[in-house]
């Protein structure tokens, strides 16, 4: 297992980080503890089994991040917080060797993941934005985007740092309109609405720079204190989120003029850490504590000293460049060099014996051992989550359809023929039932709404003064009731009502004779909904099938978009011709239900008026116990199948069961041949031209082949997640393989 580098203890040396060459974070002091207390060279520190054990896994923790893998996997970070004027930016700024954006008040305001390699022969930058979140701020991994080029001039960084945070906070706008903005232009930018105040999402920064330490680690807004408390509470959560985990280091920036009780971001540390195990405090302007504050340089000295010992990993102080000094650009060795020679000649940290508390040097190369020895102890998890999301990406894969043929013509011939088949199996049953059950569905709705027309007698004369009989035939209600809205049923009718439609249809009969006028009339009254009914379902029916007809296309032809939309315009095309034609002929069979009123079941219809007849005729010589108010006995009601001569309402009762008797008999032809009709006129009929109308279309013209071959065209979104797939794979192939050639 990897071991942090040991540190020399007490031993008290007179040497200053400022005498490295470089400038960067290898002081000599520390390079001589890695060693085992011996002075050497940076340069031969680099080349130690531990720089390059540090850069192998900097380098992997790297590869897993530019792949999303801290997306997916918990992977060991360090996380800087603190709040604003605490130094942060400074302490950002003296480890990565660049500039980050400056201004007055709040100026990051997403986070900066940055990267930090020694494995580089110059100089370099590359700065990319990651989108894991929408605008609300929930989870919704959008993707990584270059920003820009490689940046080769360290003074570039800092403007490119506020183009990438501008584009982050602007996610409406494309990222490349910032490539050219000016700082006096981001900083004008005019008021949009849709523009965020802060994000969760990052802008990522890789470093390479031979001079460096192996560092990886993300930069949070500063916290702050005097806005409004919505603001607050976005910047608060944002470093909340940040530093849960386990596997997050935090690095707490915390100014030696302030008392650390003050301090938000050391609380916002300890609720995350109480047993202060991941957490580091940095210590910043200690040259702001003046000669005579002696009480607060003692109280620093012992914090220090580890006599206030609360954090495992203790307490750092820096001295970071001050404005007058980063205006005139002094390099990062000459401001080592001042920061070791402050500490080593002020009390009281020149009597503090552990001299690897002080400078940035220390701080950095301490980190990065850190880090390491984290990244270590997480490769066993890491490679059994790695494993996993390899056989994920695999199996996706494995979902995707094979690129296409070389034989276009018959991949297409071939691909219609199965897409025909598919449709007709599922019209007949055969073998998708979810067209056929969807239809039967359909078909009972019908049938209750049909059912719903059924005419509603009431034989009293008045019908208002009586309650419901509820005179019902003895059908099964199997289908339920009527939900579509597709008929209005008719207000019940009594025999006053009847009493005035006989009378209304009177022409030249004869005395005592019902006119058919008036069976006619009222037959029809209560039929007239039959074709708002059977026309709703049979466009329920065809919705049906061009929904399964999408969905049959997309699985035999979505791989080729150019194919499935030269297939869907041929469909639709037959489709509606079908549909033409099949409501044609449903039309002509409405008709048949309107005029003449006609059977020739004539047992049925005069068995059927015998039976309503006596219902009715037995309800009227019973109409007192029917009355509002009066509680009806629960006995059998002695029927009465007939009038005697001169009795009132006899021609009345005698309308109401010849109608009923024959709606009786429509209504069963009508619900059995609407249905008979649909499946035979239109899907039956689509499915039994379909392959012959697409093979004809498809095989017209000269050049066939080259015809296939541009409508084989695979769709880009396929072939680009196919060869995200397999690229993603072959990289994970590759970290597999580097991790498992780790010792």
């Amino acid at each position: 297992m990897f071991q942090l580098p040991k540190r020399r203890g007490t031993v008290r040396s007179n040497t200053t980080n400022g005498n490295n060459a470089n400038g960067n974070g290898s002081g000599s002091r520390n390079d001589a503890s890695v060693a085992g207390g011996n002075s050497t060279s940076a340069t031969a520190i680099s080349s130690s089994d531990y720089a390059r054990r540090c850069r192998e896994l900097m380098t992997l923790d790297r590869d897993l991040r530019a792949l999303g893998a801290n997306t997916l996997f918990d992977l060991p970070s360090i996380t800087v917080i603190g709040g604003q004027s605490a130094g942060k930016s400074s302490l950002v700024e003296a480890v990565s060797g660049i500039n980050v954006p400056r201004d007055s008040g709040t100026c990051t305001r997403c986070p900066m993941e940055c990267v930090m390699s020694s494995s580089a022969e110059s100089w370099s930058c590359d700065i990319s934005l990651r989108f894991d979140y929408d605008s609300p701020g929930a989870t919704m991994p959008i993707g990584t985007y270059t920003f820009g080029s490689t940046i080769t001039e360290k003074r570039a960084v800092e403007l490119w740092l506020r183009r990438a945070q501008a584009a982050i906070l602007s996610p409406h706008l494309s990222y490349q309109d910032f490539y050219t903005k000016s700082v006096q232009e981001l900083k004008n930018l005019p008021p949009d609405s849709e523009r965020l105040l802060f994000s969760k999402n990052a802008v990522l920064v890789y470093l390479r720079d031979p001079d460096i330490t192996d560092l990886s680690f993300v930069d949070l807004p500063g916290l702050i204190q005097n806005e409004r408390p919505d603001v607050i509470e976005v910047v608060r959560d944002l470093a909340v989120s940040r530093i849960t985990s386990n596997n997050t280091l935090i690095l707490v920036t915390i100014p030696m003029s302030d008392d650390i009780q003050n301090q938000q971001a050391a609380r916002l540390a300890k609720d995350a850490d109480p047993a202060g195990e991941r957490t580091i405090a940095v210590l910043t302007k200690p040259d702001i504590l003046g000669a005579g504050a002696t009480g607060s340089r003692q109280k620093w000295k012992d914090i220090l000293e580890g006599k206030d010992q609360v954090l495992t990993h203790g307490y750092y102080c820096v001295r970071l460049p001050d404005d007058d000094e980063r205006s005139r650009g002094i390099l990062r060795a000459e401001s080592e060099r001042r920061a070791a020679e402050y500490f080593d000649s002020t009390e009281p940290w020149r009597d503090i014996l552990d001299r690897n508390r002080f400078g940035v040097p220390n701080l950095a190369t301490f980190l990065s051992g850190l880090l390491v020895a984290r990244i270590e102890s997480y490769l066993p998890t890491l490679r059994k989550q790695l494993d996993a999301l390899l056989e994920q990406y695999n199996a996706e894969l494995l979902r995707l359809p094979s690129p296409p043929t070389s034989e276009p013509v018959a991949e297409v011939l071939l691909r219609i023929s199965a897409f025909c088949n598919a449709f007709r199996a599922a019209v007949f049953g055969d073998d998708n039932k979810s067209v056929s059950q969807q239809n039967r569905r359909l078909y009972l709705q019908f049938k209750a709404d049909i059912r719903s027309t059924c005419p509603n007698f009431r034989p009293f004369a008045g019908y208002l003064n009586y309650q419901n009989p509820n005179i019902v035939d003895l059908e099964p209600p199997d289908n339920g009731a009527s939900t579509t809205g597709a008929c209005v049923p008719e207000s019940p009718l009594d025999l006053i009502v009847l009493r005035q439609v006989i009378a209304d249809s009177i022409g030249w009969e004869l005395p005592n004779h019902v006119p058919f006028e008036a069976t006619r009339v009222t037959v029809l009254r209560f039929t007239k909904e039959w074709r708002s009914a059977s026309v709703a379902c049979f466009d329920a029916v065809v919705k049906g099938a061009t929904d399964f007809l999408v969905e049959l296309m997309t699985t035999h032809f979505g791989q080729f978009s150019q194919l499935e939309r030269y297939i869907g315009t041929l469909v639709r095309v037959e489709l509606d011709t079908c549909k033409d034609e099949a409501l044609k002929t449903l039309e002509k069979m409405l008709v048949l239900e309107k005029l003449p009123l006609f059977t020739q079941n004539t047992h049925q219809f005069r068995t059927e008026t015998k039976v309503w007849f006596t219902r009715y005729n037995t309800v009227r010589h019973h109409s007192e116990i029917y009355r509002l108010g009066v509680r009806p006995p629960i006995v059998a009601l002695t029927p009465r199948p007939q009038v005697f001569e001169g009795e009132e309402y006899a021609d009345e009762l005698t309308l109401m069961a010849n109608v009923r008797a024959y709606w009786q008999i429509a209504y069963q032809r009508i619900i059995d041949y609407v249905p008979l009709l649909i499946e035979h006129e239109f899907n039956q009929d689509l499915s039994s031209r379909l392959q012959e109308m697409l093979f004809k279309d498809i095989l017209e013209g000269p050049d066939t082949r080259t015809k296939m071959q541009e409508l084989l065209t695979e769709d880009p979104a396929i072939s680009a997640r196919r060869s995200f797939l397999e690229g993603r794979i072959a990289r994970l192939v590759e970290i597999k393989q580097t991790l498992d050639g780790l010792s």
